[in-house]
């Protein structure tokens, strides 16, 4: 089998209007200005993958993902085999920073391997679980009463009992919204914060330790990503774990992280890291006994399968967050992809287990 053609296909996916904005101490957006990565081999086998913009994390625009696959990516990987690996995370590797771009590529490629060998993608990677996935769902940074009724809506709707609270922006909002959700979803609720950074280790510490009295489960990304001594600090003076995202982009970044003994998890996300990627993380994390969860980065449809997919492949991860998909006008998928229960349920199907919807792409595709 050989890969013949690869295409970038940049779109806008419209946020439902009812949910507005979501917001962050470094990022907001009302839709997703994403990309579809399209692999066509010569087998007549395709795989699709997400990839999206984040130039306040990776430095990646819609725009830029477009060009590094069109002019570089693309042409380097044409006539190679989809299951060669190795020679083509070589060729990857080569092309400095651009991990979304890769990601969404090496995302395609599990998929053609999947649809190729009749089986889903989880059970390509180690098939851990049967199907499900413990979910979580990402509140937005807003007014407390607005952020603990989407919490409410999300439990009585999808039973979701997992909560990742955005922080960061106003520190006495960020500790009466979070008091705010404690009370309306209930104790044994998993509720944690990400600051995406916002803080210096002082204030974090300070206010950490004003939120962890009602129950705060883990704090993600305190500080920022090159202070290292800063995290050390925060991490002895606080009584939670410190789950790293931002500062683990890379299986390096992890390596780094793992001497050095900073950080008590680690976030992993498919749409950075693929499944290539990804596996070596969660197997050195596994190796340093440091548990892990599959992060999200507001995938639509595709995205969110790709995590959950990776979520049940391996035994180290606690649970993914994996609603973001619900906030969009479409899922760009011909078939709805289920939550229930508190749980996200793998389709039926090879490979990433989806059907993309060409027709929505072609609606939402953009210039």
């Amino acid at each position: 089998m050989k890969i013949v053609n690869i295409e970038a296909i940049p779109f806008r996916l419209p946020i439902r209007k009812e949910i507005g904005p979501t917001k962050s101490s470094i990022w907001s957006m009302d839709a997703a200005d994403h990309i579809l990565i399209k692999i066509d081999t010569d087998e007549s086998i395709t795989g699709f993958g997400e990839a999206l913009q984040r130039p306040t994390i990776y430095g990646e625009t819609q725009q830029s993902v477009v060009a590094i696959i069109d002019s570089w990516i693309g042409p380097s990987l044409i006539g190679m085999d989809p299951f060669c690996l190795e020679q083509i995370w070589s060729k990857l590797d080569r092309m400095a920073a651009n991990s979304t771009a890769k990601g969404a590529i090496d995302m395609a490629l599990h998929d053609i391997q999947g649809k190729k060998l009749g089986l889903p993608v989880y059970k390509l990677l180690g098939g851990w679980r049967n199907g499900t996935v413990r979910a979580s769902a990402l509140l937005s940074a807003d007014a407390p009463e607005k952020t603990a009724a989407a919490a409410l809506a999300w439990k009585q709707q999808y039973g979701i009992d997992s909560f990742k609270i955005k922080v960061g922006m106003d520190s006495n909002r960020d500790v009466e919204a979070f008091i705010a959700i404690r009370q309306a979803v209930g104790d044994d609720a998993t509720l944690y914060v990400d600051a995406n950074q916002a803080w210096a280790p002082d204030e974090a510490i300070r206010i950490i330790k004003q939120i962890s009295p009602y129950g705060l489960a883990w704090v993600e990304e305190p500080i920022k990503s090159w202070d290292f001594e800063g995290k050390r600090r925060v991490a002895g003076h606080i009584d939670v774990p410190v789950l790293l995202d931002e500062s683990v982009i890379t299986p390096q970044d992890v390596m780094h992280h793992i001497r050095m003994g900073i950080g008590d998890m680690f976030s992993i996300k498919t749409s950075r890291t693929g499944f290539y990627n990804s596996r070596k993380i969660v197997q050195m994390a596994e190796s340093a006994n440091i548990p892990c969860l599959v992060g999200t980065a507001r995938e639509t449809g595709i995205g969110a399968v790709a995590n959950a997919q990776f979520a049940a492949s391996a035994k180290n991860i606690l649970l993914g967050e994996l609603t973001e998909f619900k906030i969009f006008e479409e899922t760009l998928l011909k078939h709805p992809l289920k939550l229930s229960d508190g749980y996200f349920f793998l389709p039926d199907g090879d490979g990433l287990g989806v059907e993309v919807d060409m027709e929505l792409v072609e609606r939402y595709r953009i210039s």
